[in-house]
């Protein structure tokens, strides 16, 4: 048991100090930060449409909207 302890002390620090020190990749602060805030239309259910532009069209279910 002490001889198997001893190789697999020995083939981890050979395989250690194999190991080359890789460049860490450092995080991009961040550009653009979207925000989509949608308000509830007041005294009646809303619906709302993600347009393909990023655009988001809050509107009374009564009255639909589209994105063109």
């Amino acid at each position: 048991m002490q001889n198997l302890m001893m190789l697999l002390l020995a083939a981890g620090s050979s395989t250690l100090c194999a190991c080359t020190i890789q460049p860490q990749a450092q995080p991009q602060p961040s550009r653009h930060v979207s925000t989509i805030v949608i308000q509830q239309p007041r005294g009646e259910p809303g619906d709302f449409i993600l347009c393909n532009d990023g655009r988001v069209l809050v509107f009374p279910v009564a009255h639909p909207k589209t994105c063109s």
